[in-house]
């Protein structure tokens, strides 16, 4: 059995880009809403030879990936403001060499040239099962489907929310999406996970057709006539 050792610092360096792809992947994801402040951070978890980032707001979820240097020791997992982020990546340059330091202290970003530039980010309080995200992750794909999930009427998905993870897409990788528990699991190659959850209009389904009744009914011989 191997065991994960907790390690002090754990550095990798990437281009401003990369680090905006990233990031961008997870940002609009982070919660804003200040009574729930435990959401409105980016865990950023070392472990496995990858480095994670995670954020939510209970309604989506995304997970980015990247390798580590070969030689990055043992685990180290850290959350940081989320707004404080978002600013810094900003304001990096897109061919600047990057630095990432991550301390459980919190996040050091140093961009190595034109010019030289450190930010500094310490640690913040964050959401305690996802301190620990992949059991937390399992339980949630595992839950019993709601009954709007397997509807006779399809998944009805906020296209707000949908629209964030836009930027996770990158290199001409499409975003794929399926059903798992609850949630529908969005994918973009193997450097993203995300997850949406769907809408409730059981009581708007009651009082509607469904929506495609309109759309492949065939038309009366009078109005294909006049069609054509």
């Amino acid at each position: 059995m191997t065991t994960a050792i907790a390690t002090r610092e754990i550095t990798t360096e990437m281009t401003g880009r990369e680090l905006r792809q990233f990031l961008g992947a997870v940002l609009p994801h982070a919660g804003t809403d200040a009574l729930l402040d435990v959401l409105t951070v980016v865990i950023f978890d070392a472990s496995g030879g990858m480095l994670h980032a995670l954020a939510t707001d209970r309604y989506t979820l995304a997970l980015a990936r990247r390798p580590l240097p070969g030689d990055a020791p043992g685990t180290l997992t850290v959350a940081v403001a989320a707004a404080a982020l978002q600013a810094i990546v900003r304001q990096v340059k897109a061919r600047a060499s990057v630095c990432l330091t991550l301390t459980p202290e919190g996040l050091g970003i140093d961009q190595l040239s034109d010019p030289q530039i450190s930010y500094r980010l310490p640690s913040r309080p964050a959401f305690t099962p996802l301190l620990r995200w992949r059991p937390w992750l399992a339980e949630q794909l595992k839950h019993k489907p709601e009954p709007v999930l397997t509807a006779a009427h399809g998944i009805a998905l906020n296209p707000a929310y949908l629209a964030r993870f836009r930027t996770a897409a990158r290199d001409g990788l499409p975003l794929e999406m399926r059903p798992a528990g609850r949630c529908m699991v969005i994918t973009c190659g193997t450097h993203f996970l995300g997850l949406a959850m769907p809408m409730d209009l059981s009581k708007a389904r009651a009082d509607h057709p469904d929506p495609l009744s309109g759309w492949l009914a065939d038309p009366r011989p009078g109005q294909r006539k006049a069609a054509a």
